[in-house]
């Protein structure tokens, strides 16, 4: 019953973030194809923001070689294998799944009930970024002026988030020392990580979410529009936070939530959201469909039959 009705509110979300983007576009239709005339006379952009993709995926590469250190070494190919294969069935899956079977089947049969742990891990220590920048950008939305910049107030709300981090580490800790024995083969390969490893992780989730961020502010460079560096940097935040938390059921993967989680942030800064939409939209393309188009090719290279 709890199955059937989450896969209801998730057609409905999803049916909703359809409708909004759509009636966005509609309203100013003109804007949204003169953006990417834009766009179209400023190749260079599309050109440097195309180069940071395969770094930005080099990253998710790194993190899942290093996360596996506990159970097993794997090279930089082998590890590409799960990413790309799992950035190709996660495009057609809700919450990325695909990307999970793809990853458990990239190693060896031994392996595979031990790395889920650490596929868990990967992708909390990559929300780490997403919910500090995430948490300040609401805010600012929720600020009647987002104009006026209260440092200090700011700084508390930024200083809390961390400790509330902190905490929620602490607690999780507790958690994993638990020796039931369900859980236990799970969560061995975390306590295994080390501080190292750990740091190392946390430093590529937070390098891959700036060259995320960068490649948006790049193409919104272009644009001209009204409002500071930092106000744009905000928008992306609020972006990405509403993305991974957001429950939708979409087989194009994330196409649409981005576009209108910051359409809804720059609406409040009264600024034309259909050349952001259209900015949206071909990250998306660079960043999502091409490395999926991609990831075709690394399918075939999953180790789905166990062989001794």
């Amino acid at each position: 019953m709890r199955k059937k009705l989450l896969i209801l509110v998730k057609i409905a979300v999803s049916i909703v973030v359809i409708l909004f983007l759509y009636e966005r576009i509609s309203y100013d239709f003109q804007g949204f194809i003169s953006a990417f005339n834009i766009y179209a006379q400023n190749i260079f952009i599309i050109l440097l923001v195309s180069i940071l993709m395969p770094i930005n995926w080099l990253m998710e590469v790194l993190k899942w070689k290093y996360s596996l250190k506990p159970i097993t070494k794997i090279s930089i190919s082998e590890a590409s294998v799960g990413v790309f294969s799992g950035i190709a069935l996660g495009f057609i899956t809700p919450h990325a799944i695909g990307d999970y079977f793809a990853k458990v089947f990239s190693i060896s049969h031994e392996n595979r009930k031990s790395a889920l742990g650490l596929i868990l891990i990967s992708r909390m220590l990559q929300m780490l970024p997403t919910l500090l920048f995430g948490l300040i950008a609401v805010y600012f939305i929720s600020d009647f002026s987002l104009s006026e910049f209260d440092f200090s107030y700011s700084s508390s709300f930024a200083l809390s988030s961390i400790i509330g981090f902190v905490i929620f580490g602490f607690f999780l800790l507790l958690y994993f020392n638990r020796n039931h024995p369900r859980v236990k083969d799970y969560l061995w390969p975390i306590k295994k990580l080390g501080l190292k490893l750990f740091v190392l992780l946390s430093a590529l989730s937070i390098v891959r979410y700036i060259i995320f961020s960068l490649q948006f502010l790049i193409l919104l460079s272009v644009l001209e529009l009204k409002i500071n560096l930092f106000h744009q940097f905000m928008g992306i935040a609020f972006m990405f936070l509403i993305k991974s938390i957001l429950p939708t059921f979409n087989f194009l993967n994330d196409l649409g939530v981005r576009e209108v989680s910051i359409a809804f942030f720059f609406e409040k800064l009264e600024v034309s959201v259909a050349p952001i939409i259209a900015a949206g939209l071909i990250l998306w393309l660079i960043n999502i469909a091409v490395p999926a188009a991609i990831g075709l090719f690394y399918i075939p290279k999953l180790k789905l039959i166990y062989k001794k």
